[in-house]
């Protein structure tokens, strides 16, 4: 399993230094079964789409779990994002900032 994240995390740096990874998989991720995340912030927003400009569709506060049933990340200028499951966005996919979260 460990292998499996190292050549995940490699695969995915040299695809970003190349400039060919937009959304991919997050550092640390687990395919099986998905990813799980503690919020930090006293409050962090579950946005539509991956930038800060971006519809916020739910708040979540500092202890509250959320997830996704794959391990995605994305990136916006300097924000990076992760993806959650959440039934306020249109195609139950909302993302939050990877700063606001640790994985569990």
């Amino acid at each position: 399993m460990r292998m499996n994240r190292l050549t995940t995390i490699a695969l995915a740096a040299a695809l970003s230094c190349a400039g060919v990874l937009a959304v991919g998989p997050a550092a640390g991720a687990s395919a099986p079964f998905g990813c799980q995340y503690k919020v930090l912030w006293p409050t962090a927003g579950v946005y539509e789409n991956p930038n800060p400009n971006s519809v916020v569709v739910k708040t979540k506060h500092a202890g509250d779990i959320v997830g996704a049933s794959t391990c995605e990340g994305a990136g916006y200028n300097e924000y990076s994002y992760v993806l959650v499951t959440t039934d306020a966005a249109a195609d139950n996919r909302g993302w939050m900032r990877a700063e606001a979260v640790v994985q569990i």
